[in-house]
């Protein structure tokens, strides 16, 4: 009798292979990672340099976090200190996008200051002329000098670092020439070089009232009708960049120039055009102090706004997203300088260093975070090809 077999047992279906994730999405969880990478590690050396002083680094790090979020005014004044900054570093990052390092935004928007004033003190119009006259003018003066190293750019191939420079130092002795001239004073009572003050007209409102915070936030937290404006300039920019004909020009010209001109792509057109929306941007920059908090303008003006700009647009990547929150982390950090100043004996300077290491951390990071991406990248076309060899 023959003897019963077992039925074999069917094969085991392959192990699916791990799938990996698109892109784009790929690139937003790795980069969200860096940034959080470089924020523990700032916190982390932060607090060995501030134990080295004597002091606790828990009770710093929520000093400064309770001086910029307790009260409404405390907000008011880091959104006053975020306002310029944004401006600034979406003047950055349109040029650097198409290839340029706009280094000349500080001049920009010292310039633009200038012919703010000039608009503001000489022109007399109903006010709701002349406050936008008035941004206008800054605007106007701010591409002006921006346009300079721009077609020097274009017609010459001057390299826009080098030009930018030297347009700030002469942009610092123009305005004193224009203090110490056409737009001095005539009021003797002033030992020191200004503007004569400005008329109401010409000032930027508050944004308290509107809110109906005006009892939260005193006079002295000057948050203007401008941080709306700088929002809706990041949505601008956005738009620009990555909806429009023009920011698609620009991204291939920053990307690879040769394939950009290969395409039919005008490479200096390209770049002038995008070189003066920077300085457009530019000349939001010193608008706040000046409309919005001494209402006339003299020899201490703000200043190293344009500077800061490119720690701004650098933190947030150059896009108008991450410049945002980039630009209210350093307006929690120059607010909470305060309270470092008031409740330890830790020296001021304590938050320029935490700026220092968060860039140098964020500058790792990014470019751990680069190499990552573009391996992931890699096995993701090798699947999807793989994928496709498989189907046919």
């Amino acid at each position: 009798m023959a003897l019963a077999t077992r039925p074999e047992a069917p094969p085991m279906p392959p192990a699916p292979e791990r799938r990996l994730r698109r892109p784009w999405i790929d690139a937003m969880v790795v980069q969200a990672v860096a940034v959080v990478a470089a924020v523990a590690f700032t916190g982390l050396v932060g607090s060995a340099i501030i134990l080295s002083y004597g002091e606790s680094p828990l009770f710093v790090y929520s000093t400064i976090w309770q001086f910029s979020t307790s009260r409404a005014s405390d907000v008011a004044r880091v959104l006053e200190q975020a306002t310029p900054l944004i401006f600034s570093a979406l003047a950055v990052s349109v040029a650097f996008k198409a290839g340029m390092f706009n280094i000349g935004v500080e001049g920009q928007y010292i310039v633009g200051m200038m012919t703010a004033t000039m608009a503001a003190v000489w022109l007399d119009l109903p006010a709701v002329v002349h406050l936008p006259v008035v941004v206008l003018a800054a605007m106007a003066g701010s591409m002006i000098w921006a346009f300079v190293p721009a077609i020097l750019k274009v017609k010459t191939g001057a390299h826009e670092v080098v030009t930018t420079i030297m347009m700030n130092g002469i942009s610092v002795s123009l305005v004193a020439w224009a203090l110490l001239n056409p737009l001095r004073t005539a009021d003797t009572g002033f030992v020191d070089l200004r503007s004569d003050r400005f008329p109401e007209s010409a000032v930027m409102p508050p944004l308290a009232p509107a809110l109906g915070l005006e009892d939260q936030i005193p006079s002295s937290a000057h948050l203007t009708w401008l941080f709306p404006l700088a929002l809706l300039a990041c949505a601008a920019v956005w738009f620009l960049l990555f909806r429009t004909r023009l920011g698609y020009e620009a991204r291939a010209v920053g990307a690879s120039p040769g394939s950009a001109e290969a395409g039919g792509i005008s490479i200096g057109a390209t770049q002038l055009k995008v070189f003066l929306i920077s300085g457009a941007l530019a000349g939001f920059v010193g608008l706040n102090y000046l409309l919005g908090d001494a209402g006339f303008f003299g020899v201490n003006y703000e200043t190293t706004l344009g500077f800061t700009g490119i720690a701004v647009a650098f933190l947030g990547r150059n896009h108008p997203v991450g410049i945002l929150l980039s630009a209210l982390l350093f307006g929690v950090l120059f607010r909470g300088e305060d309270g470092v100043a008031v409740a330890t004996d830790l020296p001021r300077e304590i938050t320029v260093i935490l700026e220092g290491l968060l860039i140098l951390s964020v500058v790792v990071a990014y470019e751990i975070a680069r190499r990552v991406q573009l391996r992931r990248q890699a096995e993701f076309i090798r699947q999807e090809e793989g994928e496709a060899r498989a189907a046919a």
